[in-house]
């Protein structure tokens, strides 16, 4: 019988085998996040708003696997879920759909009200899943481009310092102020979904915020995240009203990285629903940077409908004595 169930420490071996003939990087890693029992397991029975840690579920038929989903909330968000793994049998695309389906059941009917998943531009027949049969919409994309180059020059005027919760605020307009029209009602962000969490420590991935300063007015931020201490992905954004000299900026992204890594790979993602993406774009290939992956950001939102009050409601009644629907009219008055 197949059924979608959460993923336990017993379902590691079976994975650990699909993993190694997917020949996939960091295998063994993301087997010991998932089927960690403590806190991992525990943190499904959590209500939505106090979840922070990844949660997975497998689709099984009898004993064998057939695929795994992944998600996690965002954070200061619990109501936004983001897909993050989603692994099926090859153009088993039936399996990805029930999975996906499920997640939305499931989240949904927790008060969820967002679902995002980012896949790889060469996927075309899973991204049509998504977008024929889940209801998702194709949102915009985002890139990863792997710095090549080794020496920046060393800001003047720039100074930086650690993200602290009160900049919340300040990062939140930046990003907003930064989001191109179009793209603002479904990746619009609240002030809370950039502060840091008192469980962060327990994430599966490392990271190190800060805001970048003019005049002691924030005109910018940066983050750097690592699932290893070796691959670091740096993300920033910078306020419309400056120009500021991205080669500062990676100075100070090198400089953070190497106090705690002396040989490291580095990414830089860009944002292609910001309006400053193109001048980053312009930066990324005049140093020769390379773009290593291309993701296409889709959405499903569940928008709250706006009440038509009417004196009159119709009600459905299925499966009455004659097995036709009745319409019975109220009147409210």
């Amino acid at each position: 019988m197949r059924k979608i169930r959460k993923l336990n420490f017993f379902d590691r071996p079976k994975l650990k085998k699909i993993m190694s003939f997917m020949q996939s990087n960091g295998g063994t890693e993301f087997l010991d996040l998932m089927t960690n029992v403590f806190p991992g397991h525990l943190h499904y029975f959590l209500p939505l708003k106090y979840k922070f840690l990844n949660e997975s579920y497998l689709l099984a038929e009898d004993k064998n696997v057939l695929g795994l989903i992944t998600t996690n909330t965002f954070n200061g968000n619990p109501y936004k879920i983001n897909i993050t793994q989603l692994m099926f049998r090859e153009n088993a695309y039936e399996d990805a759909q029930q999975m996906i389906e499920f997640i939305i059941a499931q989240y949904g009917a927790l008060g969820a009200h967002t679902f995002f998943a980012l896949i790889d531009e060469r996927f075309t027949e899973l991204g049509k899943v998504l977008t024929n049969t889940c209801g998702f919409r194709q949102c915009s994309s985002e890139q990863i481009w792997e710095v090549t180059k080794k020496r920046y020059k060393k800001p003047r005027s720039l100074t930086y310092r650690r993200f602290k919760n009160t900049d919340a605020k300040a990062v939140a307009e930046i990003y907003n102020d930064t989001l191109i029209t179009i793209y603002k009602p479904s990746l619009n962000r609240l002030d809370s979904e950039f502060c840091e969490g008192l469980c962060s420590g327990l994430k599966y991935q490392t990271e190190y915020r800060y805001v970048i300063e003019e005049n002691s007015k924030i005109i910018g931020y940066f983050k750097i995240t690592t699932p290893d201490n070796e691959n670091y992905t740096v993300d920033f954004n910078y306020s419309n009203g400056y120009e500021i000299d991205f080669d500062n900026i990676m100075y100070l992204v090198k400089r953070e990285i190497i106090k705690r890594q002396r040989h490291f790979k580095l990414f830089v993602k860009l944002k292609n629903y910001i309006n400053t993406n193109d001048s980053q774009k312009t930066y990324f290939e005049s140093k020769g940077f390379k773009c290593r992956s291309t993701k296409i950001l889709l959405t499903k939102d569940f928008f709250k409908q706006v009440k038509v009050f009417s004196n009159e409601e119709r009600f459905s009644l299925m499966g009455g004595l004659n097995n036709s629907p009745t319409f019975k009219v109220m009147d409210n008055e």
